[in-house]
């Protein structure tokens, strides 16, 4: 496989997977673009290779293999496939493969971890699965130049995390039919919402103050977040916006449901993501 392809390889990938993602990383220019579909393709498959309907022991060696395979992409040495495209990628834009490990270790967790006792707990997965992903496009978004300062990376984490913890309140239902409950138990305690509550759906008071507070965190932390753009270049602006805006109106949406997660799944329509991404060029 030569470049060319696996970079249309790692297009593909993001086209068909990203949903969000995609239409922020349209307003990028073409190379920027390109690279971030290959960090994109490789966090896609550390991330199916967790959610496969196989044994844990299978998936720990196939999450091994792919760090082997970072390994070899580390030493320009990929094996091919989309590693080809995130081997010039890196060698364009100087990512650190350190937060594509960490990825990989996130979505490890998912093999072994259901429940997260407390807020600090859930912070070391959200960084691995989803800051981790961010720090290792931040190069990519700043052009390849100088390297960050430490803020802008403080913010980047910050964005990472309240898209994350974005996803869980919007995934709740999704995620308790596989066992899984990323809210921390502390404050399924404090609002009194059991895990029965979760699996039957119950829409109550405390239901609604619980999502709520969740909803509220992840918007504070994307605001914050958000702050990233001013370290970033004109054209890279608008993605960080644009991230930004999304998650924030699946927020706002949740909301105006009155936190109805389980129903059925909170999503944008195309033409508003469009709007947005209109919105984020006029910006940039």
């Amino acid at each position: 496989m030569d470049i060319e392809h696996s970079y249309r390889l790692c297009k593909q990938i993001t086209r068909h997977e990203a949903r969000n993602f995609y239409y922020a990383f349209i307003t990028l220019p073409r190379e920027k673009r390109r690279a971030i579909y290959a960090v994109y393709a490789f966090c896609r498959e550390a991330d199916d290779i967790a959610d496969e309907d196989r044994p844990i022991k299978e998936k720990e060696s196939r999450l091994e293999a792919l760090r082997a395979r970072l390994n070899r992409v580390q030493a320009r040495d990929p094996q091919g496939g989309i590693d080809i495209a995130l081997s010039d990628a890196t060698v364009r834009f100087g990512i650190d493969l350190q937060d594509l490990a960490h990825v990989i270790d996130g979505v490890e967790m998912d093999l072994t971890v259901s429940r997260y006792e407390t807020f600090a707990d859930l912070q070391v997965y959200c960084y691995r699965v989803a800051s981790a992903v961010g720090l290792s496009v931040l190069p990519i978004l700043a052009g390849g130049r100088e390297r960050l300062p430490a803020e802008a990376r403080a913010l980047g984490e910050k964005l990472g995390l309240g898209m994350q913890l974005a996803n869980i309140v919007r995934d709740v239902a999704e995620d308790i039919a596989i066992d899984r409950i990323y809210i921390p138990q502390e404050d399924l305690r404090r609002f009194e919402v059991t895990e029965g509550m979760l699996r039957e759906g119950v829409m109550d008071d405390h239901m609604r103050d619980l999502l709520s507070f969740e909803s509220k965190k992840a918007r504070g932390y994307m605001r914050e977040g958000e702050r990233v753009s001013r370290f970033l270049p004109r054209n890279a602006r608008g993605c960080i916006t644009l991230l930004a805006r999304i998650y924030t109106r699946i927020m706002e949406e949740a909301e105006a449901r009155g936190y109805d997660v389980f129903t059925e799944r909170i999503s944008l329509p195309t033409w508003e993501k469009i709007c947005l991404i209109l919105r984020a060029w006029l910006g940039r």
